[in-house]
Formats: C-alpha cells, structure tokens, sequence
C-alpha cells in the first residue's frame, strides 16, 4: 500500500473515531439562547487572482483554470460593542499599482482605496478605534492582515493558532512596507475550544482545525435573518464542502494533517448548519456572496 493510500486509511479510521465528537455543536451552550446582534456587515477587502484553481477545486476544473477569490471580512454590531471576524488583506496593498503577489501561493491580491477596511468602516460612521474585538479565523496574512491598524480591539484567537503565530519570538508580518499585521504585544483572549462572545448565544466562535491547527468559525444571531456561519477557512470554496473534496490535497502530508483534519472540519460545520439551522457563508468563494448586501448595507 503506497503512502497517500495508507494516509487515507489512517484518515478514514481517525474520523469514524472522532466524529462523534464533532457532532454535539451545542457544548459550547448549555442553556438556549437570549440574544441576538443587532447587525451584521459584509466588508470587500478585494480580489485574489490565481492563475489555477486546481489546488483548491482538487480535480473538479481542468489544469490551469484560472479562479478569482476574496477576501471579506464581517463587521457585528452587539448593543454598543462593535466586533469583526477577520480583517482581509492588508490595505497597503490600496497603494500598490499591480497589487501584492503571495508567496508560494502565487496569489496576486489587489484593492482599491474604498476596498480599505478604514473606507468602508466610514461608511458605517465608524473608525478602527471604535472596534473592541476581533475574532480571528486563523493567522493568514489574508484575514489577519490589518489587526494591527484595531489599537483598542482585544483579537480572540484559539491558544493553538497563536503560539504557532508567534513561534519562535516573531510576529505574522505582511507585504512589503506592511510591516507586522499582527504586532507580537497586540491585547488577545487565548481560547481553548468553543467561545459565546458575549454569554448569550449571539455570536459564537467554534473550534474546527483543518486548515489549521488552532482554526475557528463563527456563527451569528440575527433576529430576521436568522443563524449565519462565518466559514473563515474551513471551507474554502462551496464546491469543496460540496463534494467533500480537501484543497491542496497534492501537498496533503502527514505532517499538515490536512488528509483527516479538513475532513473532521467539514464535519463540524455540517453538524454547525444542522443543529441551528444555519447559512454558510464561505468566506473566499466570490459566487457565494453574488447578491449580497455590502457595507454600508447589513443584515439584522
């Protein structure tokens, strides 16, 4: 038996074990809840272009297709608290004429100044300084990329996510001339698992893994829209939740986990949209939010 076939195996026997544990969502709430948002924004931080979609499709498009994917972030309104999940790319890319190519991902990320989180918090009669919390999906330059510019904002992140972010004595940095995006002596919350933000059931961090170690998702309570689950990246594109297909599976090893990590966390986020009857909002598929109201725009 070759190794992606035993890799499989292992993960097959590793979900049917775990899987139990993933499908009790409500652990993190033991008594219904009372709340609810008052209102939820959608924030455009811009465009990705790859040149092929076929590390996350995983076969579904021929080779070198090309995919565009976002980045958006989400702005909550709770009583007088103002809270975003995740905070885009970082808006220095605004300045650069042809954008902000990623690393090894090759991603070419571009916005414009009124793509900027500043711009469209102005649009909300808003600054950054008025943000007190900042849940963080997971510490990529992609949705971490302007913590930095949220002074008085607490970042609620997993205890897993950011001792992996801040191995070592450095900071997650981002493009050039960004600098940190997210400074190493920023105010956090550790969370260990499951979080109720404001202890009534309105906004919900749940620990998922797979993308990485210490990743979280984030379910929303509105009064007429209902429960909203922020997918962050547990799931990166609807069609990989779709058909359960792992993105990047050609460089799924044994030491990134992704062959039964991102499998257990397409499992939580399905129990997720069952047990509160939830939209998922997946975060990088641009198609998923064709139709929906932006910022200065929001859901109630």
């Amino acid at each position: 038996m070759n190794r992606l076939n035993v890799s499989l195996a292992k993960s097959a026997l590793l979900l049917f074990c775990l899987a139990p544990c993933f499908t009790n969502p409500a652990q993190a709430q033991m008594k219904p809840p009372t709340g609810y948002v008052d209102k939820l924004y959608i924030l455009d931080g811009g465009v990705g272009h790859a040149s092929s979609a076929t590390p996350w499709f995983n076969m579904l498009v021929p080779s070198n297709t090309p995919v565009d994917i976002s980045a958006y972030a989400h702005l909550i309104k709770h009583g007088d608290t103002w809270m975003m999940f995740d905070t885009s790319t970082s808006d220095t890319i605004a300045a650069m004429p042809n954008g902000f190519t990623a690393g090894s991902s090759g991603i070419r990320w571009v916005k414009t100044p009124a793509q900027t989180m500043t711009a469209q918090l102005k649009l909300v009669g808003i600054t950054p300084a008025d943000i007190k919390l900042i849940a963080i999906s997971h510490n990529h330059a992609d949705h971490t990329g302007n913590v930095s510019e949220f002074k008085n904002a607490t970042v609620l992140i997993q205890r897993l996510e950011y001792e992996q972010a801040m191995a070592k004595g450095g900071s997650p940095a981002g493009p050039p001339s960004a600098g940190e995006i997210f400074e190493r002596n920023h105010p956090v919350s550790l969370l260990d698992g499951d979080y109720d933000v404001f202890g009534d059931g309105s906004v919900i961090l749940f620990y998922t893994g797979g993308h990485t170690l210490g990743h979280q998702v984030c379910l929303v309570r509105l009064k007429n829209t209902g429960y909203v689950l922020l997918s962050g990246d547990a799931v990166h594109f609807r069609s990989n939740f779709d058909t359960r297909r792992i993105p990047r599976i050609e460089t799924a090893t044994d030491e990134n986990q992704w062959l039964w990590s991102v499998p257990l966390a397409f499992e939580r986020v399905a129990a997720l949209m069952n047990f509160y009857h939830a939209q998922l909002w997946v975060h990088h598929d641009i198609a998923d939010y064709k139709g929906r109201k932006f910022a200065p725009g929001f859901y109630d």
